[in-house]
């Protein structure tokens, strides 16, 4: 991001704070809104694990006139989609903001509006907010929903998802959907590695490069799946030994009572007329 934002004159802000007022989903949301409050043309935003895979390309050149925002589509129309249960849908993880009037209302509007019962944190009242409810499974889409006027489709180049949603030449890899944080820094470790020798190979190197990413993520989450199913049933087990073990010490307490020891004549009596 550093090599990406020097060679197109932005200035870059990477933001350290602990002190936020929502989950870490929103931090974006506080840190967008600043920043359109300052005397910028445009306001870029890349998730944390968004790789910059070259530099040769400046995202403005992507604007609409007509748009003041601008966010990657991921559906078939766009994007190979490598997922059976893939949600076509608008990804907040890259955003290209022009700085207006719309644009700071809008994201007003999301922060007041705030979590939607859904996991994908801002991205769903993002979508809720352009009328795009049909992916969120909160109703159907509005599209005479005024704050579709402003949006652009951002090229899926600045956005391709290895694994679920990619293109043959990305100009940004984002780690999305990867809910093991270690596998996912593992991931953007790998690329981070490589991408230096990449960004200045020919497109036919480059596309090799990043169809390789996807098998490799594929993998990744395969035995992220088995590890999770192993250490559920794991537990499971230890879970039922540690019951066993703790009825049989209750038992051996109650064999070793004052109680059990006076009552034990009566035990026997009973036992021997219930054998004849």
């Amino acid at each position: 991001m550093q090599g990406f934002a020097a060679a197109h004159g932005y200035e870059i802000r990477a933001i350290h704070r602990d002190n936020w007022r929502r989950r870490r989903g929103w931090l974006k949301i506080e840190v967008i809104r600043a920043a359109l409050e300052e005397d910028f043309d445009f306001v870029l935003w890349m998730d944390v694990d968004a790789i910059v895979l070259r530099n040769d390309v400046d995202v403005r050149t992507a604007a609409i006139d007509s748009a003041d925002l601008h966010m990657a589509w991921h559906g078939p129309d766009t994007s190979e989609i490598m997922a059976a249960d893939f949600v076509p849908h608008f990804n907040s993880g890259v955003m290209l903001i022009r700085a207006t009037d719309w644009s700071r209302e809008f994201f007003r509007q999301v922060w007041d509006t705030g979590q939607l019962p859904h996991p994908w944190f801002d991205q769903a009242t993002i979508l809720h907010l352009l009328g795009h409810d049909g992916c969120l499974g909160i109703g159907p889409d509005r599209p005479d929903e005024p704050n579709r006027a402003c949006l652009a489709r951002l090229d899926t180049a600045w956005n391709s998802i290895p694994g679920l949603a990619t293109v043959a030449d990305p100009i940004v890899h984002h780690y999305a959907g990867i809910s093991n944080p270690s596998t996912r820094l593992k991931m953007i470790e790998m690329d981070v590695a490589t991408a230096a020798l990449r960004e200045h190979a020919d497109a036919e190197l480059r596309q090799a490069f990043a169809r390789l990413f996807s098998p490799w993520r594929e993998d990744a989450t395969t035995r992220d799946w088995f590890m999770a199913e192993r250490d559920s049933v794991l537990a499971e087990r230890h879970t039922l030994i540690a019951e066993t073990g703790a009825a049989k010490a209750q038992l051996k307490a109650v064999q070793n009572s004052t109680s059990w020891k006076l009552t034990a004549p009566l035990r026997w009596t009973k036992e021997l007329f219930s054998g004849r």
